[in-house]
């Protein structure tokens, strides 16, 4: 190692010793250096290179600070000095000694490029420019030049003069594609817009047989409005490639932009039919087209979509996946169900789909396959939340409090920074232990989703109900009660509940306007309320009227066992 550094330092030095030896000086010069002072500036300047090159930047700076104060107009030594400042991030501090260089050797090109450069970074654009101007005046056919030059224009807004620039290089270069988009682009900014279609025509001049530019035509004519220009360029493109799936695509997003959503449709549906079109750009594609809240037309195209995929690449099991899911977004959730289920029959980690298997039953309300689903989630994925929490809801509609129970506080540990999911979980378990008899756990799961969430309608309700049940802080109820009723007044639930909380506070009047408004929101095929319809009526001394309602919940579900008692009897029980 020792001896290549030193032949690396001896090819330097004697390279150096040549460059800097002779009687040549700069105007500037104030005095002829000695040899002595000559071979000195010299050593340190290949020290310094030889820094460099080991990546030894601060070392290398320090020593050719050395060489220029033995001869501080030596413009390699600052040209090197620029470098590695800018090379550092220091542009301010590159400023000068670039700046010197190029004063010290006018003829040097690269001096004048790194001060060009260095002054663009310090945001100096009058001279950046201005330094690439002589380079093109004195490098005119130097193409590097020209397109620097190009871009300095660009940058400050002299758009017509990058334009000049790019066409001196499409002179001397030919036309390109690359070099026609930077023109575009320039033309728009200047609102020539006829000029920038032209400079595509030009494109496709040079080669009609190209389906690319017409694509770039039709596509910048489609942005601007100029419909006839679009659809001739997208026509040509159908002429040359008929095989070609993007520009039934293309077309699609014209007609959608235009407002024409009947054509649209069957240019997607030719696009998507075309198997040499992947399956993966299909989907990102249909994803994009069918973004945002779709309406029931756009959900019946999607699935039609889906069925297209689906025949086309029947071997992919991500066409059944997305025609799975277009088939539960359409509320078909049979057919998506089994979809899912012979997905997960040949891929049973997919968590995803367990999901939305979970979901359909769930929307099926068949709470027993929701159970047996959930529970087979949860083998695969313990410590996944969701399938505990659907576990968990389909045991209580099963009336099976125990499991809800034990499924439901189990699945709370997994919930990692899902705020909404928390809130279900103790609302959910709030239900469920009232349902067990542990109203003071009941009581405090409740208290933890309103901490979380105070304007949950639905643990409101709940939870001045089962208070009211239970004639206990019957003040807090009717707070409450009434709070869910202002969220929802339209609810019969949260109607009859606060009316039924008036009731238990023996405000009975009250409690009858309230039990009237559920009654015509709903509550009329409730026989819950209507029964408490009754009860209102009973205190407030209307016994015929009273049993008129009762008589009435008898032939709705969900009344109280003593229902038939107070008919009989026509007096209340409670």
């Amino acid at each position: 190692m020792k001896q290549i550094t030193f032949i690396i330092y001896m090819l330097l030095f004697s390279l150096l010793l040549a460059a800097c030896s002779g009687p040549k000086k700069t105007a500037k010069d104030k005095e002829i250096l000695t040899e002595k002072d000559r071979y000195k500036a010299t050593d340190m300047f290949s020290k310094a290179l030889l820094k460099k090159e080991l990546g030894e930047l601060d070392q290398a700076l320090t020593l050719l600070n050395e060489a220029l104060a033995v001869n501080p107009e030596d413009p390699a030594v600052l040209y090197e000095k620029a470098r590695i400042l800018q090379a550092k991030g220091r542009n301010d501090e590159a400023l000068v000694p670039a700046r010197e260089a190029m004063k010290l050797d006018p003829e040097n090109k690269w001096y004048k490029v790194l001060y060009a450069d260095v002054a663009r970074m310090n945001e100096q654009y009058k001279e950046y420019i201005s330094v690439y101007e002589n380079l093109v005046k004195e490098y005119p056919t130097d193409l590097s030049f020209l397109h620097e030059l190009a871009y300095g224009y660009n940058y400050i807004g002299e758009y017509r003069k990058s334009i000049e620039m790019y066409d001196k290089i499409e002179e001397a270069a030919g036309m390109s594609e690359p070099l026609t988009k930077q023109k575009v682009l320039l033309y728009d900014k200047i609102g020539e817009k006829e000029k920038a279609a032209e400079e595509y025509k030009r494109l496709i001049e040079l080669n009609p047989s190209e389906p690319r530019y017409y694509a770039l035509y039709a596509e910048y004519c489609s942005k601007n409005n100029w419909n006839d220009k679009a659809i001739w360029a997208y026509e040509k493109i159908e002429e040359l490639n008929p095989e070609d799936p993007y520009v039934h695509i293309s077309l699609a997003d014209f007609y959608k932009k235009n407002g024409d959503e009947e054509k649209s449709f069957e240019e997607l549906k030719i696009g998507l039919s075309n198997p040499e079109l992947d399956l993966n750009t299909k989907i990102n594609l249909l994803i994009t087209y069918y973004s945002g809240e779709l309406n029931e037309t756009q959900k019946e195209q999607a699935l039609e979509l889906s069925r297209i995929l689906k025949k086309t690449h029947p071997d992919k099991p991500l066409a059944d996946t997305f025609f799975a899911t277009m088939l539960y977004e359409n509320g078909e959730y049979q057919k998506a169900r089994d979809i899912f289920k012979r997905i997960l029959d040949e891929n049973v980690q997919n968590y995803a789909i367990w999901e939305q298997l979970l979901f359909c039953d769930l929307y099926l309300e068949d709470n027993e396959g929701l159970l047996t689903d959930s529970e087979e989630a949860i083998d695969f994925f313990p410590n996944y939340p969701l399938p505990y929490f659907f576990a968990g809801i389909s045991s209580f509609q099963l009336k099976d409090y125990v499991k809800a129970k034990a499924y439901l506080e189990s699945g709370l540990d997994y919930v990692v920074n899902n705020k909404a999911l928390r809130e279900q979980f103790y609302s959910t378990l709030g239900d469920t232990y009232n349902e067990l008899g542990d109203y003071d756990k009941s009581y405090a799961s409740y208290e933890k989703v309103l901490e979380m969430n105070p304007e949950n309608n639905v643990v409101l309700n709940n939870y001045a109900y089962y208070l009211s049940l239970h004639s206990v802080k019957l003040d807090k109820a009717e707070r409450m009660a009434k709070k869910a009723v202002e969220l929802d007044p339209y609810n019969q639930n949260n109607l009859d509940t606060y009316a039924w909380v008036l009731y238990k506070l023996e405000k009975y009047e009250e409690a009858l306007e309230w039990i009237k408004k559920a009654y015509n929101n709903g509550g009329e095929s409730s026989g819950v309320v209507t029964e408490h319809y009754g009860d209102i009526l009973y205190r407030l001394g209307r016994t015929d009227e009273a049993v008129e309602f009762w008589e009435k919940a008898l032939t709705k579900d969900n009344h109280s066992d003593l229902l038939k008692k107070k008919v009989n009897d026509k007096k209340l029980y409670e």
